[in-house]
């Protein structure tokens, strides 16, 4: 028997996922029997044996810390290395990551460069968050999973690649989670840091030297200023950032711009209260689609309806509002 201190054994990765995958359908067949029902449940039954699957020494309170305080707040575990030192966080219980201001979860205290994991009151949804995100947790999250909806060896994979000892040990886990969450935030993001780049207050002074450098003498300033307003006059530039105007809604006659999380793509569809143009991506108020979009705020998460097809977790990226 290894030392569950010392991290799982060095073995094949796909062997080790096949016998985490084993202990998930265990984990299923619990929730399918109503066995886990309470938070107590959910730590006795869930998340302490899985954490034993992954390489974790539940019974060393320095690694696997119960109830560990941070600067906003309490966890429920922390999970450490070298003991003591979080590298990871988990909450279990009610998700609130839709509501409230930053600084009011206890993920949102980023002097603790750990990974984040909120563990549903049900037991059977994760969710993992990357603490050097800005913003709301809402925004940080970078993976998912349902325990007993999900393919359990797509579970395992994730888990093994987050939450495991080895890869918390090694610091691959936090490289991981880096990496993905760039990938995810990346479409909802870029817009507005393509505006700040483009249209900042620094880009006259920049302007202004490139000139000096070709022609050997000052730029007019003046002139400079109404040649970069021009410029910048012939960029569409898209609406503001998510969350900038948190009451905008989509409504009839908007152009909304979505990011689905399954495709890692954003789509662009017009909503219409009459009969929809498929082929410029109208969609019809009434529709599945429709009424998936209508209503939703900027920077909101839904659930897409698609025809024959299962739904899709998206987020609003921009509303625009056409000329009516």
């Amino acid at each position: 028997m290894h030392d569950p201190a010392d991290g799982l054994p060095l073995f094949d990765r796909r062997l080790r996922i096949e016998a985490l995958a084993a202990r998930l359908r265990e984990v299923r067949g619990d929730f399918e029997q109503g066995s886990v029902s309470t938070p107590r449940g959910i730590v006795d039954f869930v998340l302490l044996p899985v954490l034993r699957q992954l390489g974790w020494d539940t019974g060393d309170r320095t690694r696997v810390a119960p109830g560990f305080e941070t600067g906003a707040g309490a966890v429920d575990f922390a999970l450490c290395h070298p003991p003591g030192d979080p590298r990871i966080l988990v909450t279990i219980g009610p998700f609130h990551g839709s509501a409230g201001a930053a600084g009011t979860h206890p993920f949102d205290d980023c002097s603790i460069q750990a990974l984040q994991v909120a563990v549903f009151e049900d037991g059977r949804r994760w969710r993992f968050h990357f603490p050097a995100g800005r913003g709301h947790i809402r925004n940080r999250e970078f993976a998912r999973f349902d325990i007993v909806d999900d393919e359990s060896e797509s579970v395992a994979g994730v888990l093994d690649t987050y939450l495991s000892f080895h890869a918390t040990r090694s610091g691959e886990a936090f490289g991981e989670a880096a990496r993905d969450y760039g990938e995810k935030r990346f479409p909802a993001e870029a817009h507005a840091a393509w505006r700040r780049a483009v249209a900042g207050p620094e880009v006259l002074g920049r302007f202004l030297r490139e000139m000096e450098e070709t022609m050997g003498v000052p730029a007019d300033q003046g002139r400079a200023e109404t040649f970069i307003s021009a410029q910048l006059g012939t960029i569409r530039w898209p609406a503001d950032p998510p969350d900038a105007n948190p009451a905008r809604r989509v409504g009839v006659g908007d152009r909304v711009l979505v990011y689905n999380f399954e495709s890692r793509e954003i789509d662009t569809w017009v909503v219409v209260g009459g009969e929809p143009d498929w082929d410029n991506g109208e969609v019809s108020r009434n529709s599945p689609i429709g009424r998936s979009l209508f209503g939703a705020r900027e920077g909101e998460e839904r659930e897409l309806g698609l025809p024959d097809r299962e739904t899709e977790r998206i987020r609003i990226v921009l509303i625009q509002r056409l000329a009516r």
